[in-house]
């Protein structure tokens, strides 16, 4: 998704859904910083920054820790250091972590390996630069094929195929096989829960306006969708989308790997 973020007025857009995004994810997302004892934490490090969204959470959580950001898009480097009081934003790719080993006491990333051609290097090199005993965190990774919709459940189907462009709309159900192949026993957890109606028509608006953004205009079948969501109230819609967490310790090989 980063890579159509290529205007301020884009990273804009991106910043707002990657905001509502926290909202759908929120209670998972503290009890995992809980576990992780982010509060007390001094040394953290989000791969895959793109707008700061994440970090500007983080800071406002333990704002005497060092919290840095990388990612590979200038401009939403750019927003995010514009938008953001404290965090460090760097320049680069997850899959070359410009960091010495052991440097991070908690690496996380959010919505992000399924944007990514090769996420097992990128996890690779997430254990790499996490102190032995620290954590290593995948705070939200969706997997499309489970989204379930009404009404319209296949025209919304149809349309995501081509709004979305992620390598691997799929990650979610992946991530324990992917903690695993880099020798780590992840905690793997389903976050989603059935959206309430009123944040459902957000987010419909918000994807409608995506399908509008990324698919050519005067596509008729964003009007047939329009016009099926116009005549069913609002109170009736659902949808359900699987939201899937790994999180795990950095530990040696040869010792128990847990999460405790």
């Amino acid at each position: 998704m980063n890579d159509q973020i290529n205007t301020i007025e884009a990273a804009q857009y991106f910043n707002k859904l990657y905001e509502e995004q926290l909202t759908w994810t929120g209670a998972t997302r503290k009890r995992l910083y809980r576990k992780m004892n982010l509060f007390h934490m001094k040394q953290i490090l989000e791969v895959g920054s793109g707008t700061g969204a994440v970090l500007r959470e983080i800071q406002t959580i333990n704002p005497r820790a060092t919290v840095v950001g990388i990612d590979w898009n200038l401009i939403a480097l750019k927003y995010s250091k514009g938008a953001s009081d404290n965090p460090s934003f760097i320049h680069g790719k997850g899959e070359l972590l410009p960091f010495a080993a052991n440097s991070f006491d908690i690496t996380v990333c959010h919505y992000f390996l399924m944007w990514v051609k090769k996420p097992l290097t990128i996890l690779e090199e997430m254990k790499r630069v996490t102190r032995e005993g620290g954590w290593i965190a995948c705070l939200a990774e969706p997997d499309y094929g489970g989204r379930l919709d009404y009404p319209a459940s296949e025209l919304w189907s149809e349309l995501f195929q081509g709004s979305l462009s992620a390598p691997d709309p799929f990650i979610g159900r992946k991530l324990r096989s992917l903690f695993f192949q880099v020798g780590l026993k992840a905690e793997v957890g389903l976050q989603s829960t059935v959206l309430s109606p009123d944040i459902v028509k957000g987010l419909y608006g918000l994807e409608m306006e995506k399908f509008n953004h990324f698919i050519p205009e005067n596509n008729s079948k964003i009007t047939l969708l329009q016009e099926i969501l116009d005549s069913y109230e609002s109170e009736e819609y659902f949808s359900f989308m699987p939201v899937f967490y790994g999180l795990a310790r950095n530990v040696k090989e040869g010792t128990i790997k847990s999460i405790e």
